[in-house]
């Protein structure tokens, strides 16, 4: 009787583990199907983190008076904000925009600008070329500097320059801060005059 129960028991696990022509079946298949799935072709990219939205009120990263003057927040600056939305693979409206401006005698115009899931570095990279639109990429001078407490970015272009400005540029968190003025010290004036950026540099 304890060889037919043995006999039994071996006869029910050469059915569970073997297919008809006796080779591995299922069990060993399925283990087989979810390694594969782990393959170095799908696992080898490292993920990319999305930038973190910046949801702080634009307009409240711009100075709302300049020198005593209440400063103006009507657009300005529409073809340059159309190269960089281009730039970044955007549209215009995709910008999220505020203006804080001064058009007497200091000239200077304020923007703050960012859009969802670009990074503002993207932002400045594309900064020279839209801010002098058509002139030669190697007369655009693009130097680090130090203003008004902030490390930024100093973009100019010598034919343009006295008509246009010299643009100041820096990232605050998510969002690209740009002063164009005529003048270093008016610049320099409105960055300070810039509340202060406490946003994390989650971008940088």
């Amino acid at each position: 009787m304890t060889r037919l129960l043995i006999g039994l028991l071996v006869g029910v696990l050469v059915v569970g583990c073997s297919g008809p022509s006796g080779t591995v079946s299922s069990p060993v298949v399925v283990v087989t199907t979810t390694t594969s799935t782990a393959s170095p072709l799908v696992g080898s990219a490292t993920p990319t983190a999305s930038p973190e939205p910046d949801r702080r009120p634009l307009q409240s990263l711009l100075p709302s008076d300049f020198r005593g003057t209440e400063a103006h927040t009507f657009a300005v600056g529409e073809e340059m904000l159309a190269a960089l939305a281009d730039a970044v693979d955007a549209r215009r409206p995709d910008l999220d925009v505020a203006f804080a401006s001064d058009h007497g005698p200091a000239f200077v115009q304020m923007f703050a600008i960012r859009a969802d899931g670009v990074d503002p570095m993207a932002l400045l990279a594309a900064l020279p070329a839209a801010a002098y639109r058509g002139a030669q990429a190697d007369s655009i001078s693009v130097t680090r500097g130090g203003l008004g407490g902030h490390d930024l970015t100093v973009i100019s272009q010598p034919e343009q320059a006295p008509r246009l400005g010299t643009f100041y540029a820096f990232a605050d968190g998510g969002t690209l801060i740009v002063v164009q003025a005529l003048a270093e010290p008016v610049a320099e004036a409105a960055i300070e005059a810039m509340p202060t950026a406490g946003s994390p540099g989650t971008y940088r």
